[in-house]
C-alpha cells in the first residue's frame, strides 16, 4: 500500500517533470510535437516502461506555462493481460515560469480526465506495477547521491475525473472494478497538510458486491521520506452484497500512518440486512504481515429474519434471537477468536477458536454450551421436501479442524442428554466424532461417528453403546409412550451407504445387540395370549382384553443383523418366573413395519392371574404371528399349529395302536393265538400267571421266526419315525 501510494505520487511528479521538460524545450523548439519521440524516450527512462503520447501536445507560455497532453498511455508489463498499464484521455498542467529560475516548481491544478488504470497481480505474487516502483526507487537513490541541490515542489491541487480502475489478483481469485472514480486535493506543499478526497463506484461481481465508496482525509508528510499519514474524516461504503443492503462507517478517529505502518479506528460499524455489528480496530505492519485486532460486538438480531432476507427462511419453533461479543485478531492468515460469549435464545455459547491457517480452514476450537433444544431449531417436515431419487448432496470442505464441545444439556428428537463431552475432527469433507459421551437416562452413552461423503460405500459409520439406561423414560421422550421399560444395554455397529438419499435407512447394514432386565413390554400381554389359546382349545368365548396390555419380564435379549435396511433377529428371547418366549422377526427400518413369529411358553402358573385350567398349556409353545406397524403390530395365534401341538400325545398313541394292528396282520394267526393265550390267563391266579405253557420244538422255531419278523418291522417303523423327527428338528419345529 505504501509503495503503491508512493508510486502514484511519483507518477504525478513525473508528469510535472515532463511538463517542465517541455517548458525548457519550448524556447528552443517552436513545436514540441516534432520532438515527441525524445519526450517519450525521456519518460520511458524515468519510468522504466514505454510511454506513448498518441495525441497532440497543446501549450501556452506566460505567466503560466500550460500544457495539455492528449491520449497518453503507459505500456503493461510483459506476461500480463492487456497492452497498457494506464491510459489517460487528457493530462492538463500549469506551471509558473519565473519561480523556475529560483529552483521552485509551482504547479497549478493538475487535471487527469478519464484515466483507465489496469492493475494485476499474478498467482506468483508479482504485480504489473512492481518494476516501475523498483525503477523509480533506484533512480531516486542515484539522484540523491549525485546532487546535493534541492528543488522545492508545490502543486495547487490534483483533480481526477471520470476514471476507471480494474484490479485482478490471480492468487486470491479476486477482481475489483472501480468506475466513476474521482480524486480531489488541495495544495500540495512540503511540510504542510493537504485535504484529499476519493470517491468511486466499486463492484466485485463474483461476490455480488456493489456500492459507493466515499473517503476524505487530511494527509501529512506527502513528500517526506518518513512516510505519509492519513487522518480520515469520512470513510464509508453504501451498497449491496448478495441482494441485501450493506453499509460500513467509521466514527471517532481513523488514522492510517504509513510511516509507522499502523492503522487505528475508534469504531468501525457494519450493517448488513438486519445484522448490526461494530468493533474498534488496531492494525500493525499493515503493508507487510498485516496484524489486526479488536473487540467485536453483535447487536441482538433475528437470525430467522436475516436468513429470510437471504432467501433461506427458517421454519422452526425457536425465536432465533442471536447476539454476542468476542475478542478477535487477524495476523496474516491466522484468525483467533477469544473469549467468545454468544447467545442464541436461551442457549449460551462460550469458548475460543484458533484458525492457524484461515485460507485452509485449519485450526482448533474449544466450545461450551449451557443448553440446547435442538428440536426447536430443526425445520418442520414438509411433504415433498425430500430430495428427488438419484439427487446427491454436495459435501462442504470442512478443512482440518479439531476440538472439543461440552454441553450441559441437549434435547434431540425428544431425547434428553446431559453433561455431554465430544471431540470432533475434520479432514476435508470427512468428519469424525470420537467419542460422544454423555449421561443418558441414568446411564451412559458413547458414540463414535465417521462421515466420509466421497466414499463409495459406508459413507456414515456409527459405533454406538448405551449402558445402564432406563428404557422407559427414553422411549417416552422419543416415541411418546413406554413401549419397553427396564434397565437397558445396547451395542450397535451400523454403516449407512447413502446417508443423504431419499430413504437412507434402506442402505443401512450392520449388527445390533440389546438387553433389558426387570422390565415390561407395553402393548403385548402374554397371559392374555395364554387365555385366548385356552379359549380356542376349549371352544369357549375368549376372555375380555385387559385394560392395560403389559408383560413383565426378567430378561430380554435381542441380537440381530441389518442388511439393506432390514433387521433380522438371530436371537430373540424373553424370560420371566412364569413363562419364557423366543421368536424370529424381521423389521423394515425405513417403513417401520414388522413381520415374524414369537412363541411364548407357560412354565408356571402365577397365583391370582391364571387358574389350574391352564395346566394343559405348561411347556407348550404357542405360535403367535406379528405383522404390520412396528409400534402397533397385529397379533394373531396360529390355530392350526396350536391344535397340532396340544394333540401330539393323542396322535402318538393312535400311531402305536395302528402299528400294533398292522403287525398283527403281517404276522398272521399265530399272533392272534398268542393274544388268546394271554387273555386266557387268569390275572387273579398267581400260579397261573407264573406258569408258562410248554412249547414243542416246532412251536419254538415258529415263535423265534415270528419274533425276528416283529423286530424287523418295528425297526423299520422306528427308523421312519426317527427320520421324521430329524426333519422336524431341522425345520425349527417346537
Amino acid at each position: 500500500m505504501k509503495k503503491l501510494i508512493k508510486w502514484l505520487l511519483g507518477i504525478v511528479a513525473f508528469l510535472a517533470v515532463l511538463i517542465v521538460l517541455a517548458i525548457f524545450l519550448l524556447p528552443i523548439f517552436f513545436d514540441p510535437n516534432e520532438h515527441k519521440p525524445r519526450i517519450q524516450e525521456i519518460a520511458a527512462e524515468n519510468l522504466g516502461r514505454d510511454v506513448t503520447l498518441n495525441g497532440p501536445i497543446e501549450w501556452s507560455v506566460f505567466p503560466w506555462v500550460a500544457i495539455n497532453l492528449n491520449d497518453v498511455s503507459i505500456a503493461n508489463e510483459a506476461g500480463f493481460k492487456g497492452d497498457h498499464l494506464a491510459q489517460v484521455e487528457q493530462v492538463a498542467v500549469r506551471v509558473k515560469l519565473l519561480p523556475l529560475l529560483k529552483k521552485q516548481i509551482q504547479v497549478g491544478q493538475i487535471e487527469l480526465q478519464k484515466p483507465n488504470i489496469n492493475l494485476q497481480v499474478a498467482k506468483s505474487g508479482k504485480s504489473n506495477w512492481q518494476s516501475i516502483i523498483e525503477h523509480m526507487d533506484q533512480g531516486s537513490a542515484e539522484s540523491n547521491s549525485s546532487s546535493s541541490s534541492s528543488t522545492d515542489l508545490e502543486i495547487r491541487g490534483i483533480s481526477i475525473t471520470d476514471g476507471t480502475m480494474s484490479y485482478a489478483d490471480g492468487g486470491a481469485d479476486l477482481r475489483i472494478q472501480m468506475n466513476d472514480l474521482s480524486f480531489e486535493s488541495d495544495a500540495i506543499k512540503a511540510g504542510s497538510p493537504t485535504k484529499m478526497s476519493f470517491n468511486s463506484q466499486i463492484e466485485i461481481a463474483a461476490q455480488e458486491l456493489k456500492g459507493q465508496l466515499k473517503t476524505s482525509w487530511l494527509a501529512q508528510g506527502l513528500t517526506s521520506d518518513a512516510g505519509m499519514s492519513m487522518d480520515f474524516s469520512e470513510l464509508s461504503f453504501d451498497g449491496n452484497f448478495g441482494g441485501l443492503p450493506l453499509k460500513l462507517n467509521t466514527a471517532g478517529k481513523t488514522i492510517l500512518d504509513l510511516g509507522q505502518d499502523s492503522l487505528m479506528v475508534d469504531d468501525l460499524a457494519l450493517s448488513y440486512g438486519s445484522l448490526d455489528l461494530n468493533t474498534p480496530l488496531q492494525g500493525k505492519q499493515i503493508t507487510q504481515n498485516m496484524a489486526l485486532s479488536g473487540q467485536l460486538n453483535i447487536t441482538e438480531f433475528s437470525l430467522a429474519k436475516l436468513l429470510a432476507e437471504l432467501g433461506s427462511p427458517l421454519e422452526n419453533q425457536a425465536n432465533n434471537d442471536f447476539s454476542g461479543q468476542m475478542q478477535w485478531s487477524l495476523v496474516g492468515d491466522r484468525l483467533q477468536l477469544n473469549n467468545i460469549d454468544m447467545k442464541l435464545d436461551e442457549s449460551s455459547i462460550k469458548g475460543d477458536l484458533d484458525l492457524k491457517q484461515m485460507s485452509q480452514l485449519k485450526g482448533q476450537f474449544n466450545l461450551s454450551l449451557n443448553q440446547l433444544d435442538l428440536d426447536k431449531y430443526l425445520p418442520a417436515e414438509q411433504a415433498g421436501a425430500a430430495p428427488a431419487s438419484g439427487e446427491t448432496s454436495v459435501a462442504m470442505d470442512l478443512g482440518q479442524m479439531s476440538g472439543q464441545v461440552k454441553m450441559t444439556g441437549l434435547i434431540a428428537s425428544g431425547v434428553n442428554l446431559s453433561d455431554i463431552d465430544l471431540k470432533i475432527r475434520t479432514n476435508g469433507k470427512n468428519i469424525t466424532i470420537e467419542p460422544l459421551q454423555a449421561d443418558f437416562y441414568q446411564g451412559l452413552i458413547k458414540t463414535q461417528m465417521q462421515f466420509r461423503p466421497e466414499s463409495r460405500t459406508q459413507k456414515l459409520k456409527l459405533t454406538h453403546s448405551m449402558n445402564d439406561f432406563q428404557a422407559g423414560g427414553l422411549l417416552t421422550d422419543l416415541m411418546g409412550s413406554e413401549y419397553l421399560t427396564g434397565l437397558g444395554q445396547l451395542n450397535a455397529d451400523i454403516n449407512i451407504d447413502e446417508p443423504f438419499a431419499e430413504k437412507p435407512l434402506k442402505t443401512a447394514n450392520g449388527k445390533i445387540s440389546y438387553k433389558l432386565t426387570d422390565g415390561d413390554i407395553v402393548g403385548i400381554d402374554v397371559f392374555q395370549i395364554m387365555q385366548q389359546s385356552l379359549s380356542l382349545l376349549n371352544k369357549t368365548d375368549a376372555a375380555e382384553s385387559n385394560a392395560e396390555l403389559k408383560t413383565e419380564f426378567g430378561l430380554m435379549e435381542i441380537d440381530a443383523d441389518i442388511n439393506q435396511g432390514v433387521l433380522k433377529t438371530n436371537t430373540l428371547k424373553l424370560n420371566s418366573p412364569y413363562f419364557e418366549m423366543n421368536g424370529e422377526v424381521e423389521i423394515d427400518l425405513d417403513g417401520q413395519t414388522i413381520k415374524g413369529t414369537i412363541q411364548p411358553m407357560l412354565t408356571n402358573i402365577p397365583e391370582g392371574v391364571l387358574d389350574k385350567n391352564f395346566e394343559k398349556l405348561i411347556n407348550l409353545r404357542i405360535p403367535v404371528t406379528l405383522k404390520g406397524n412396528l409400534l402397533e403390530p397385529k397379533i394373531s395365534i396360529d390355530i392350526a399349529k396350536l391344535v397340532l401341538a396340544t394333540q401330539k400325545e393323542k396322535i402318538d398313541q393312535k400311531k402305536e395302536e395302528l402299528k400294533d394292528e398292522l403287525l398283527g396282520k403281517l404276522l398272521g394267526s399265530d399272533k392272534k393265538k398268542d393274544q388268546k393265550n394271554k387273555e386266557a390267563v387268569n390275572p387273579n391266579n398267581p400260579d397261573q400267571q407264573e406258569a408258562e405253557p410248554e412249547l414243542s420244538d416246532k412251536e419254538k422255531k415258529r415263535a423265534k421266526k415270528d419274533k425276528l419278523k416283529k423286530d424287523l418291522l418295528e425297526g423299520l417303523f422306528k427308523s421312519k419315525k426317527d427320520s421324521k423327527d430329524d426333519d422336524s428338528d431341522e425345520d425349527g419345529g417346537g
